[in-house]
């Protein structure tokens, strides 16, 4: 076996959609219901270390960072739910890496080391090396085909990253995103991450086979103890840059430019990809410096994962309903009391999840000088009936107003989460009775959460 190529390499690396890159081999399940439909899979990465790995089955590329896999989709009720993971490596097997580098190129088809394809974008953060024009081109290209269409889920990754509870390595371990022929189109988790964390990120999601136990494992198996330090720091340094950095919400190339100049200034630039790459023609792209050694080796992708399209997977999710929202007729023989009993108990979730149908009424007006008076003016909003969009709004605006008070409180993310999940909901109805329970109790926490702040600085 060769040993790994292991590369240090500032980019930005995503993937538009990691289910059209896959042949969406599942829709997923969350909260133990089938998913029906899945408008966005987004993966993207601030990535900071990379490698190219020889196998006995074939060659593996790593690319490690700060990273996000991003998903809205349906269930079966109709329902549209967002849901993300945080990750901090991608596993690349060879044949998915080589369908990678070999998609049509949309635009930039000169430039080897800014690739816009169809499916993957790829930048290095600093462009310091490109004259004014060629960055301007570029500038302008990434905003129209990158940071306005994905606009929303940029500003959600940012304020995660600003959040000092979020990507703590030495707490959490790392969490893998792998098409690895063992582990295909899973999450890797640590067996040491906090156990209140893991129970919630095991938790299934859209588009994935699972989410498992084992990153920790492999990382000691197939890198170096010195490596596994050299990507601990990087990853670390990373989360200083982009959480330290200030950006322009309607100008997300931005983020590029400052994370650029803090990295020069904490001197954490790498070459430009063009100094390292060949020049000659290829037949593929080379999308991380370390597979330079494999420009010339192509992958087929193995019948073992056929690939499907989503249409096809969203059509037999159509025709096969789980039993939650297609209850069985009843039978004309005796029916057992256990069986009454679950009966009783599914019409009862049900009636607890259905929405009732709302009039529209305007939002009061909210306080905005003092954090526990905006949660308790959120929560009686909650209590009362609005229509979802109105709660959305409510929820954006107690977030806006707390966000000049309190920069981080660990809160902000989920209000952020919550405003953009009802703003997009139909309008006319209203919470279910569990989704207003569960939020009321939500909004508790963070009332007393608040308090302790309150409390806590006051005594200091």
């Amino acid at each position: 076996m060769n040993k790994p190529r292991f590369v240090e390499n500032n980019i930005l690396f995503i993937i538009p959609s990691w289910g059209n890159l896959l042949g969406y081999p599942t829709l997923g399940k969350y909260a133990n219901h089938n998913v029906s439909k899945i408008s966005q899979d987004f993966v993207i990465f601030f990535g900071g270390a990379e490698c190219a790995k020889k196998t006995d089955k074939g060659i593996l590329y790593h690319l490690f960072g700060l990273g996000y896999y991003y998903s809205k989709f349906e269930l079966q009720t109709g329902r549209y739910i967002t849901d993300n993971r945080h990750l901090t490596g991608l596993i690349l097997s060879d044949f998915v890496y080589d369908h990678l580098a070999t998609s049509k190129n949309i635009t930039l088809e000169d430039e080897r080391d800014v690739i816009i394809a169809e499916k993957f974008f790829k930048l290095p953060i600093d462009l310091s090396l490109k004259s004014e024009n060629k960055k301007t081109f570029i500038q302008g290209t990434l905003m129209r085909n990158l940071f306005i269409p994905y606009k929303d889920i940029f500003l959600e990754f940012m304020e995660i990253l600003h959040n000092p509870v979020s990507f703590q390595l030495e707490k959490n371990g790392h969490t893998l995103l792998s098409t690895h022929w063992d582990f295909y189109n899973k999450i890797l988790i640590s067996s040491e991450m906090d156990y209140k964390m893991k129970t919630t990120y095991l938790n299934p999601t859209a588009g994935l086979n699972g989410i498992i136990l084992g990153s920790k494992k492999y990382l000691d198996s197939n890198f170096t103890r010195s490596e596994l330090i050299t990507i601990q720091n990087i990853i670390m340094k990373l989360k200083y840059v982009y959480s330290t950095i200030k950006y322009d919400p309607m100008y997300l190339f931005s983020i590029i430019d400052n994370a650029a100049n803090l990295m020069r200034v904490e001197k954490m630039t790498s070459l430009s990809q063009n100094e390292i790459l060949t020049s000659k023609s290829m037949p593929k792209e080379s999308i991380f410096i370390s597979a330079e050694d494999y420009m010339d080796s192509f992958t087929e992708w193995p019948e073992k994962y056929k690939r499907h399209t989503k249409e096809e997977l969203e059509k037999v999710a159509k025709e096969v309903k789980a039993p939650l929202y297609q209850p069985k007729k009843k039978s004309k023989t005796l029916i057992s009391t256990e069986r009454t009993l679950v009966d009783k108990e599914e019409k009862f979730e049900l009636r607890t999840m259905k929405r009732p149908k709302i009039e529209f009424k305007p939002l009061p007006t909210f306080p905005t000088s003092n954090v526990l008076e905006i949660l308790s003016a959120l929560k009686a909003i909650v209590k009362q009936n609005y229509d979802l969009p109105s709660i959305g709004r409510a929820f954006q605006i107690a977030h806006d107003y707390i966000r000049t008070m309190v920069l981080h409180s660990n809160y902000l993310w989920d209000m952020s989460k919550y405003a953009n999940l009802y703003q997009r909901d139909e309008p006319n109805f209203g919470l279910s009775y569990k989704e207003q329970t569960d939020l009321l109790e939500q909004i508790d926490n963070w009332i007393e959460v608040s308090r302790k702040e309150d409390q806590n600085f006051n005594y200091k």
